[in-house]
């Protein structure tokens, strides 16, 4: 049995982000918001918020990082005291560590995250505020609010908020005030002041316990300098999630950081009244709860920090000003705060990422293991012991700090340790814990068996026990036990219970006070880890009586640290853990050896037992052997006797087969006859000191098969990079069937294929019923060159725009030939493919190589634009002619064009002498693309417009037409005496003589025949007579 840790490492994660300083003006300084996911194990999920779901999936030992885009939703808190939705949740369906992080040029910090079963319903947050020195010049920086932050994990969760500071906005309310909010699901609730906020209790005050709801908090500094002791000004966001008051210590150490010149400042926080704070053994303090105080230790001071009662350590980097200003890394580091973890808040194993940030230089983390474990400590697989040195004042723990390189990395140590990773350049920094047990530190819990265990939380497989809950506080005096595999909630402060299943448990513990109100109840969470111990006891079942020495072995022993031995009619002459030698007595039907498995921690498995028969005749048992042989010509076998005791001789028998060794030793060869025979061998057994005291073995019967054959039937010598798409097959024939698949890249597969095979090596054994074995090894599976595009694809573009005669070429390298493309039309030459009967469009394609990579490639082939034709209608039809004109004006294609007119067989653009109808042209492009196109001669009635002055010296007086009409005209003098009448016109004279200049008026009638219809048309107007 082990029992499990609440760690920073987890499956679902809740968060937010609180305000940084961004800037417009006089630099754009632009905040950003970051996830970094490590991994523990390989891991897919979804990072959620708002409406947005981002998947990721993320291998062991690697890192996810998402950047929420700053062009969408603000992810980061604003404003004060506004119930917002801007929670992110991650679920996960493997083991990860969260890290979040808030960017911007000159102001960054970032925090672990904890996952769902690690947080609480009670914190105490710390955060940040101060004000610059009398006569500091700040130049452009400001010390501004100090910020806590709520995210709700459950709908309906009521929170009351109880601040330490004033917080201004959006009005103000006064130290001391109490804030009630309720949020659902991912809603968040972000305060901030013009103080510190350090203290300010947050806490779950839902009604009833049953309707309790854990939260997650983070405190920090929307931006603030960390410089009271040293004049400086510089700030940087802190940015901190708060761990629930249940995780408190009463033991810290303060580990100064590397790379920093100017020592820390560590506010610890008291959550219970009268609390005594001692550093390094002397009292400096006394707290009420929600109180603090804050120390300052040089560059070099490690520090330890006690308290009678539970306290919260958190260590602040201070402005780089506050370094030694001189020398490398004068400037390098700004404020950064870090939650230190009690001492005995060991984590076992963690992932981590030292971020990847614009300005960081270098990165470190801090590592605190007890002295005598430290040389256990693996970082990023390699054993670190060696870096460890002893606390000063505090021998019992070592440290050690190490620089590290930016990216995923992993910490270990059976035994447990603390880290912390921080980085810094110049005049930037971050830090936070690598990783941390979060347990319930307010309660213990014991365990009890009618036997002897070690170690606490033990869970004896079968085994009922008493588990009882040990408080802190007298307080609580009703607990709730709800054990993963009861679904029955059982109450009390000891209960029975039993684990009657392997496997990994969660308990969870609730305690409360009589009223079962929802702000005085505390939650504890553990996982146990229930094991079956067994093996196979083997030894001697028959014995001659006062003579026999008989060992008996416990093998293949599972989960088992050892074996409780009993024996029964028979002297114990030496025992160990895994091995007994027993000289046995008298005639006794009923005597045995017992073996009952232990585990590491002392819990009893299933007792395994030889039943012994001490007496003269003795029954050996059968000999040991193949009884199922695998003939291959010449190769003999060998069998033993089945239990070796001191002072015996034996005799060999066979039949079906021939001796080939001394048929007395313990030991013989035998050469069995060829495939399909069978026979039998045994042997007789009889002590060197009583000779009557002896027997016949069991006979073991031996079948001879075919010779076991097996061959790789299909196998996949290449994969794609990255993907798991290998396959072996094997067909075995022969031996003695049944045969069975031992793999060396999983020990659990049984078949004869293995599929969904990365890149490697590997080996497979086959056997028979008969245990018959064949090894095939070094089945190499490589990865296959990537299938990658050589330069561009070249393009022949279609010559028509709807013609399908486009040719795409282009040439691959990587990958295995032959290749194929999932389209018609393709001329695959080695790694040069052509692809023909292209039309205008974009074209996507895969190209496929032998192994199944696929290549995904797309182009665009152009063509000319369509054909189209203007008919320009130069003249119109006059009624009953053909005085039509059309020119016909060609767009798209490609130039020079072709015309051809059905009409008459012309060849160029215009068309003459053409009566009302339709006229049909053909056009030829340069490329040879050909379009029909119509254009069309209307008939339109004739225009007939008179003249406004009139010479007689240029004619007679009539009027000008687009078309050939009769008419008849009508002059007349301004006082409208009719002068002429006619359809000749006039010619300007009034009974022979010459007509006055001046002005007359006319009215002609003309006469047309259009779309075989009559028509008369008149007009009116007047005209000057010139000379």
């Amino acid at each position: 049995m082990t029992f499990g840790q609440s760690t920073t490492i987890g499956r679902e994660f809740f968060l937010g982000f609180m305000e940084n300083h961004r800037t417009e003006t006089p630099v754009l300084r632009l905040d950003r918001a970051s996830i970094i996911i490590s991994a523990e194990e390989d891991a897919s999920g979804v990072i959620q918020y708002e409406s947005n779901s981002i998947p990721f999936s993320v291998e062991a030992g690697k890192q996810f990082v998402y950047e929420f885009p700053q062009d969408g939703i603000d992810i980061i808190h604003r404003s004060s005291r506004q119930i917002e939705n801007k929670g992110v949740n991650i679920v996960s369906d493997g083991n990860i560590s969260v890290h979040a992080f808030n960017f911007r040029a000159r102001s960054a910090d970032g925090t672990v995250v904890l996952p769902l079963p690690s947080l609480g319903k009670d914190y105490y947050v710390t955060a940040h505020h101060e004000n610059f020195n009398p006569g500091v010049i700040p130049g452009g920086n400001i010390n501004f609010e100090s910020t806590l932050l709520v995210i709700a994990v459950e709908d309906d969760t009521r929170v009351e908020i109880n601040i330490t500071a004033q917080s201004n906005d959006p009005v103000p309310i006064p130290q001391g005030s109490t804030i009630s909010v309720v949020l659902n699901k991912g809603e968040s609730y972000q305060v901030k002041s013009v103080g510190d906020l350090t203290g300010s209790r947050v806490r779950v005050v839902n009604s009833t316990g049953d309707d309790c709801k854990n939260i997650a908090v983070f405190g920090g500094n929307k931006m603030t300098s960390v410089a009271r002791d040293c004049d400086g000004s510089t700030g940087d966001h802190l940015f901190q999630q708060t761990y629930p008051t249940f995780a408190w210590g009463k033991e810290y150490i303060h580990i100064p950081l590397a790379g920093r010149t100017s020592g820390e400042m560590v506010k610890v926080l008291a959550a219970e009244n009268n609390t005594r704070v001692f550093v390094n053994g002397q009292q400096r303090a006394t707290l009420n709860a929600g109180r603090h105080i804050s120390f300052s230790f040089d560059r070099d001071e490690l520090a330890n920090i006690t308290g009678d009662k539970p306290i919260a350590v958190t260590t602040f980097s201070k402005s780089y000003q506050c370094n030694v200003q001189s020398g490398i890394g004068a400037s390098d580091g700004d404020p950064t705060m870090i939650t230190l973890s009690p001492n005995n808040q060991l984590i076992k194993s963690t992932v981590f990422s030292a971020l990847q940030v614009e300005g960081i230089v270098k990165h470190f983390v801090n590592i605190l293991a007890k002295t005598e474990d430290a040389g256990l400590t693996v970082l990023d697989g390699q054993n670190i012991g060696a870096q460890f040195q002893p606390v000063p004042g505090n021998p019992t723990y070592s440290y050690a700090r190490v620089e590290i390189s930016e990216g995923s990395h992993s910490l270990s140590n059976p035994e447990g340790v603390i880290g912390y990773v921080y980085g810094s350049g110049f005049i930037e920094s971050y830090g936070y814990s690598a990783g941390a047990s979060i347990n319930n530190l307010n309660f213990e819990t014991e365990v009890a068996y009618e036997f002897e265990v070690e170690g606490d939380r033990v869970a004896c497989l079968g085994e009922e026990a008493e588990w009882t809950v040990i408080p802190r506080d007298p307080k609580f005096v009703i607990f709730e036990w709800l054990f993963e595999n009861d679904d029955e909630i059982k109450e009390g402060a000891t209960v029975d219970h039993i684990f009657d299943e392997p496997g990994t448990y969660q308990v969870t513990i609730v305690a409360m006070t009589g009223d079962r109100s929802c702000d005085q109840m505390e939650e504890a969470t553990f996982e146990v880890k229930v094991v079956e111990s067994k093996g196979e006891l083997e030894g001697p079942e028959n014995v001659c009586p006062n003579i026999d020495e008989a060992i008996y072995t416990f093998e293949n022993p599972e989960n088992t640290k050892s074996v409780l031995w009993e024996v029964v009619g028979g002297q114990v002459l030496d025992e160990n853990d895994f091995n007994i030698r027993v000289l046995w007595g008298d005639f006794d039907p009923d005597a045995k050896v017992v073996a009952i498995p232990l585990t590491e921690e002392g819990c009893q498995g299933e007792a395994q037992v030889i039943d012994v028969f001490i007496n003269d005749a003795i029954v050996p048992g059968m000999p040991r052997g193949i009884a199922e042989v695998c003939f291959e010509d010449g190769l003999s076998n060998f069998y033993s006797i089945r239990d070796k005791i001191p002072d015996r001789n034996y005799t060999w028998y066979v039949t079906g087969g021939t001796l080939l060794s001394d048929p007395e030793g313990e030991e013989v060869e035998v050469l069995w006859p060829g495939p399909g025979s069978s026979g039998e061998i045994w042997y007789e057994e009889y002590s060197a000191i009583n000779p009557s005291c002896g027997g016949e073995s069991k006979r073991l019967v031996v079948n001879i098969n075919m010779p076991l054959q097996a061959e790789i039937a299909e196998y996949s010598d290449l994969v794609c990079p990255g993907a798991n798409a290998g396959k072996i097959e094997m067909m075995a024939s022969g031996g003695s069937g049944n045969y069975s698949y031992q793999w060396s890249h999983d020990e659990n597969l049984r078949a004869n294929t293995a599929e969904n095979l990365p890149a490697g090596i590997y080996s497979v054994t086959v056997s028979d019923a008969g245990g018959c074995e064949l090894f095939f090894e070094n089945i190499l599976i490589e990865e296959a060159p990537p299938l990658e595009l050589v330069g561009e694809i070249s393009v022949t573009d279609a010559l028509c725009f709807d013609a399908e005669d486009g040719v795409a070429g282009f040439s691959l390298t990587g990958g295995v030939g032959p290749f194929t493309v999932n389209r018609e039309d393709v001329l695959v030459m080695g790694y040069d493919i052509q692809i023909f009967n292209l039309g205008r469009g974009i074209h996507s394609i895969e190209v496929i190589d032998a192994g199944g990579c696929i290549l995904p490639l797309e182009f665009e082939v152009s063509s000319p634009e369509p054909l189209a034709v203007e008919f320009i209608l130069e003249n119109v039809a006059c009624p009953g002619s053909s005085s039509g004109s059309l020119l016909a004006i060609p767009t798209g294609g490609l130039g020079p064009y072709v015309y051809v007119w059905e009409f008459d067989s012309s060849s160029g653009p215009r068309l003459t002498g053409l009566s009302r109808g339709d006229y049909r042209l053909e056009i030829t492009d340069g490329n040879g693309c050909e379009a029909d196109f119509t254009g069309t001669v209307v008939e339109s009635a004739p225009q007939l417009r008179m003249p406004t002055g009139f010479d007689p010296e240029d004619g007679v007086y009539e009027g000008v037409s687009n078309c050939s009409v009769e008419f008849n005209l009508w002059v007349y003098t301004k006082w409208g005496e009719l002068i002429y009448s006619g359809n000749s016109g006039w010619d300007g004279t009034i009974k022979g003589q010459e007509a006055p200049l001046g002005s007359y008026t006319y009215m002609v009638e003309y006469t047309f025949t259009i779309n075989e219809v009559l028509k008369t048309e008149r007009k009116r107007g007047v005209f000057t007579l010139l000379r």
